[in-house]
């Protein structure tokens, strides 16, 4: 009898797991359109914003599906706060995507710096460390696995800080004013994509030093 109630109150366990893993997967989709938007700039910009704002809806919906599982869940594989704070941590990673495709169109950026590439092609490298995590975090065994990858993470993180100080130096150089507004605009989204990729990180580090 014990053991049927205990596989009754985890039974949710998997579909937890399982909707991490499409959460993560979801946003990696996202960062490459975004890799793409700046390595093909103007081809198809429109169409591919409409892309990644689609999977930035898909993303809030599986951060409510997954809410919504916790709250009918008794008991959770690691603490529902953990799992809470995680796919909010993902979720925004995706707001800032979205919002980095969207300041192309609204600025009507003419064309995208070296910096911007740069930085894109580092949060796409976060994203696909971070759904790594996601699919590792079921795993006990993979317990330490998963802080060497919260530490790539934190050095991307790292150098995208880097980068995006040389960025922002380097446009401070320049004398016109509403380019420097709406360049530095875009460099701050970047930016601020990367440093909710280590927000990520360092839940799951956080995670898997509690229960590892």
């Amino acid at each position: 009898m014990t053991n049927k109630w205990l596989s009754w109150v985890r039974a949710n366990d998997k579909e937890i797991f399982d909707n991490l893993e499409i959460q993560g997967s979801n946003l990696v989709k996202s960062t490459s359109i975004l890799v793409e938007i700046i390595t093909n700039y103007g081809e198809l910009l429109q169409e591919k914003k409409q892309k990644i704002t689609e999977l930035e809806h898909n993303g809030d919906e599986i951060s409510h599906k997954l809410y919504t599982i916790l709250s009918q869940t008794f008991v959770t594989p690691i603490d529902r706060e953990d799992i809470s704070k995680l796919t909010s941590a993902i979720d925004e990673v995706l707001d800032y995507v979205d919002g980095i495709s969207e300041r192309f169109i609204l600025f009507k950026i003419k064309k995208p710096t070296p910096y911007m590439m740069e930085l894109a092609k580092i949060i796409l490298s976060s994203s696909q460390e971070i759904y790594t995590l996601v699919k590792l975090l079921n795993k006990q065994k993979d317990r330490n696995k998963l802080l060497d990858y919260c530490s790539t993470i934190k050095k991307y993180e790292h150098d995208g800080d880097k980068i995006y100080r040389n960025a922002i130096a380097e446009l401070f150089e320049t004398n016109e004013p509403i380019e420097i507004i709406k360049l530095k605009e875009v460099y701050d989204n970047l930016e601020e994509a990367l440093d909710k990729c280590q927000d990520v990180a360092d839940i799951v580090e956080d995670i898997s030093l509690k229960y590892g």
